[in-house]
């Protein structure tokens, strides 16, 4: 993704991923005037900058601009701006004189100014709706004596948000509201973790998220059986008037996209903070065959269950035909583990494996502890199994849930990353795509919650997890015919 950070009267431009400084793009730093275009707005400095879909807010001083944009450049000023805050935003007294920081949260948005700062709710345009309680002291969010006195730009970054306030910034692990946890070790000074030279070095004045623009979000949001599914669409079919595709159901669309099979599948998860719980917990890959395939749903799956001494992780295969028909169930001791937590800086990739006609025919789990040690390496095959019930994936979504037989787990603590890759170009929904065999989704459940993906197919993505706000647990309903428990 990339993303813009401005300080003084210059901006730079940013490679990077959820988290850490990135890389500065070539050419950078460059001057907000003339290069932006917004003639005498911002052109001594940008106070605060708000991501908020194809269109993005700025802020100098007491005026603001709208500006329609995508993923780079400045994009182009809306008419009729710039624009005062007061009255504009509907504010009252905060903000009028300018607001020093800007948080976008999904439907939460967050705006510093002086030592306060207020929660809004809003959609991609407007100033949305102050919530009850706030303004705010910015001292409720726990960070001690670090932006006490006021928050110079606040970065989102997925499940990471990064905060600057002179020339120092946290890393906070948080959900969509509240003010998270800071992660250990910060804070930390801008110069010379983020590499960036001169630039920055005595301090960030506006941060601005660039990557979306972002999938749309599944109606029961991002957590527990709730998450994307990626998968590779093929190219169009136009259909004959009358025709229908075999066991297709419902309206036929004149157009119909078919998925491509999806080809060397791999998830990659880090471990951030640490994972524990009152019970179990797991991560799951649950795949999608094509329509016709009679082997329909995939789950490939890590866990940790309490209830097995010495503690330890597994990893099991349970492919299913139909919700009454199981046709593979293999499971194996992936590792020991100290206890039943899995400790920062952790690492599990778990990668599916095709044969020549592109079914998966198994799955290489791999541990690794936090000291870059494999602890774990197991394959399970699958690959002398009748040929019937093999089949390729053509969509799949991963979930951080309970571990086994339709488990619920409380997590204390758990975040980190989850990278996902493949030798397709992948596509993000926020449902199932027309392409599968049959809608399910797993019953294990947890209090987990996912950043946003972005709209842009690609052959990687990140996506961070962690904590939903004040224990929330999401569980799927809607479009879903079947429900599934690990057995």
């Amino acid at each position: 993704m990339y993303d813009y950070f401005f300080s003084g009267n210059q901006y730079i431009r940013v490679t990077r991923g959820d988290t850490g400084p990135g890389v500065v793009d070539a050419g950078y730093p460059r001057t907000i005037s003339p290069n932006w275009g917004w003639g005498s707005f911002g052109a001594n400095g940008i106070d605060a900058a708000l991501y908020s879909g194809s269109k993005c807010y700025f802020f100098a001083g007491s005026e603001y601009i709208r500006v329609t944009r995508g993923v780079t450049g400045p994009g182009a000023i809306d008419p009729g701006y710039p624009r005062s805050i007061s009255p504009n935003w509907g504010w009252g007294a905060f903000g009028a004189n300018g607001i020093d920081a800007a948080l976008y949260s999904n439907s939460k948005c967050y705006f510093f100014s002086g030592q306060e700062y207020i929660r809004v709710t809003r959609g991609e345009t407007g100033p949305g709706t102050v919530d009850a309680g706030y303004p705010r002291p910015i001292s409720v969010w726990g960070w001690g004596s670090f932006g006490a006195n006021g928050i110079d730009a606040a970065l989102y970054s997925g499940s990471r948000c990064y905060f600057f306030a002179g020339n120092q910034y946290i890393r906070v692990t948080r959900a969509d509201e509240g003010a998270g946890t800071v992660d250990a070790g910060y804070p930390k000074s801008i110069s010379p973790n983020w590499g960036w030279g001169d630039f920055g070095s005595n301090g960030i004045s506006a941060a601005l998220n660039s990557g979306g623009p972002y999938a749309a979000i599944p109606a029961r949001g991002l957590g527990s059986n709730s998450n994307y599914f990626l998968y590779s669409p093929g190219q169009p079919v136009l259909l004959n008037a009358g025709r229908a595709l075999e066991r297709r159901v419902g309206p036929i669309d004149p157009v119909f996209t078919p998925c491509n099979h999806l080809l060397g599948l791999s998830v990659h998860i880090i471990v951030d903070t640490e994972i524990s719980g009152t019970n179990g917990f797991g991560f799951q890959i649950n795949a999608y065959s094509a329509k016709g395939e009679f082997d329909g749903a995939q789950q490939y799956v890590v866990l940790v269950d309490p209830n097995i001494s010495p503690p330890g992780m597994m990893c099991m295969v349970d492919n299913f035909h139909s919700v009454h028909q199981q046709v593979i169930n293999m499971f194996d001791r992936l590792a020991n583990l100290p206890s039943n937590t899995l400790p920062v800086g952790y690492q599990i990739t778990i990668t599916l494996l095709n044969d020549a006609a592109d079914n998966i025919i198994g799955a290489n789990y791999v541990l690794t502890d936090n000291q870059g040690q494999i602890v774990g390496h197991r394959t399970l095959s699958f690959s002398d199994h009748p040929a019937q019930v093999l089949a390729p994936i053509v969509a799949f979504q991963l979930n951080f849930v309970g571990d086994i037989n339709g488990a619920t787990t409380m997590l204390a603590s758990g975040a980190g990353t989850m990278t996902y890759t493949a030798a397709n170009l992948m596509s993000v929904l926020n449902t199932e795509p027309s392409c599968v065999d049959w809608n399910y989704s797993t019953v294990e459940a947890a209090n987990s919650a996912y950043s946003l993906l972005p709209n842009t197919p690609s052959q990687s993505f990140t996506q961070s997890f962690g904590l939903s706000v004040g224990g929330k647990v999401i569980h799927r309903v809607g479009k879903v015919e079947h429900v599934l428990a690990l057995r």
